[in-house]
């Protein structure tokens, strides 16, 4: 028993040395950098995806949210009262201009016509046995043979004759007229709504039922979107109202004003429209529909240009000013049927250019790390043969439709940062990384 004692006395200490000199072993390889596996084989290096600072030239767009506006609205009503005999449309249908839209029945008003131009014939034919008559008066007046008082009354009946006539002939155009409104055609081309009334109703001017259905021209379409007046500010500037505005100022101070009227200055206003905007600017928007994301993708299908300022004034609870843009909308043929893509009340998204970026720093703005209130991103540094990951504080400028982000400092051009792999990696760390594009190429590769 005394024997046992001895050894674990001895065995203890010994133990408690062999197991310090594993562990400092261990800590003396970890701070060399060169990590180890079991079986003495070497770790791998942690693999982060890469890609390079770029810099190029950017154009900048404010977005706003729009709705949609018919370019022309119009309510089909009956013009003449009568019964609803044929309907030429389809509800819902496109419709040209000029096209039958509906038939209401013609046969009393052809009968009116008819009546009136026979009243027309006879008064006619009055006027020229009034005129006659007051020619032999003529004649009969200068022998004596007939007395003034009868001269002059012939001469009121001939004008009687020919006020006659130019009345009916009033009457024969507002028959025809009549005749005319029982087709009912399209002012233009466009999209009409259901019928309202079917066949066979009695139709009338200012009833109920005096509405037949409403068109809507719907290419091309109106756009109205609010911006703010600092933006309004700036986009006006950007569409050459300050150089306008310099050259009238510089034009009255020369005394080259246009002529006084009443004796105050009348300056001819040399402010461009909105629609005359600068070439490189053309006052141009880009449509594209809702997807609910904040920034959209850059799928942007539709073109169009700024033609009005809608308000006169900015409003005071908002701050804002309403523009219209004018849109062509495509009229697309799916499965044989006709149909526009733009609808009005439709909330759409609106991009416009605003401001050009030459040179701007890019880079992808899932790589953007954040540290409380600071943004940052992890550069890859080489160091000798290693490449080491570093940290860098940068400060953000605009989020582009493409998803890259602008940095306004903190990166230079040719840079590599982390794209994909930050959770795999610290600052300090040596990794192994991979060009974006190698990286997509491997996937297309293992897809395939």
């Amino acid at each position: 028993m005394i024997f046992k004692r001895i050894q674990l006395q001895y065995l203890f200490p010994a133990g408690i040395a062999v197991l310090c000199l594993v562990i400092s072993t261990g800590c003396a390889k970890s701070k060399s950098g060169d990590a180890a596996a079991p079986g003495g084989a070497a770790v791998p290096l942690a693999e982060v995806i890469t890609d390079a600072v770029k810099s190029d030239d950017v154009q900048l767009y404010l977005y706003e949210r729009g709705q949609t506006e018919p370019y022309k609205y119009v309510d089909i009503t009956a013009r003449i009262p009568g019964y609803l005999e044929q309907i030429l449309f389809h509800s819902g249908g496109l419709v040209k201009e000029g096209d039958k839209l509906a038939i209401i029945e013609q046969d009393q008003y052809k009968i009116a016509l008819e009546a009136a131009k026979a009243q027309l014939d006879v008064s006619i034919a009055r006027e020229l046995l009034a005129k006659s008559n007051l020619d032999r008066s003529k004649e009969l007046v200068e022998s004596k043979t007939v007395s003034m008082e009868e001269f002059q009354g012939r001469q009121a009946d001939y004008n009687m004759a020919k006020a006659t006539v130019n009345l009916n002939k009033t009457a024969v155009q507002q028959a025809e007229l009549n005749l005319q409104y029982t087709d009912i055609r399209a002012p233009f081309t466009g999209k009409a709504t259901n019928n309202l009334v079917d066949i066979g109703n009695y139709v009338s001017p200012g009833s109920d039922s005096a509405k037949l259905l409403s068109i809507a021209q719907m290419d091309p379409i109106f756009i109205h979107f609010p911006i703010s007046d600092k933006q309004f500010a700036d986009l006006k500037e950007r569409m050459g109202f300050r150089q306008a505005f310099d050259k009238s100022t510089d034009t009255a101070a020369n005394g080259e004003a246009a002529a006084q009227a009443d004796g105050e200055n009348n300056f001819e206003s040399i402010l461009p429209p909105l629609n005359g905007a600068k070439e490189e600017y053309q006052a141009r928007i880009d449509v594209s529909l809702t997807t609910g994301t904040e920034v959209l993708p850059s799928d942007f299908p539709l073109n169009g240009k700024i033609v009005a300022v809608i308000d006169n004034k900015i409003t005071k609870e908002t701050g804002q000013i309403t523009l219209r843009a004018e849109v062509r909308n495509p009229l697309l043929t799916i499965d044989g049927n006709e149909d526009y893509m733009l609808y009005p009340g439709q909330i759409c998204r609106v991009r416009i250019p605003y401001e050009k970026v030459k040179g701007a720093v890019l880079v992808a703005e899932e790589a953007i790390l954040t540290d409380l209130d600071t943004k940052y991103v992890l550069v890859v540094e080489q160091e000798g043969d290693k490449s080491v990951i570093h940290r860098r504080d940068i400060r953000l400028g605009k989020l582009l439709d493409t998803q890259m982000r602008i940095v306004q400092n903190g990166l230079k051009p040719g840079e590599n940062y982390v794209v994909r792999g930050v959770q795999r990696v610290r600052i300090g760390s040596v990794v192994k990384p991979v060009a974006l594009e190698e990286y997509n190429k491997r996937r297309a590769a293992a897809e395939e």
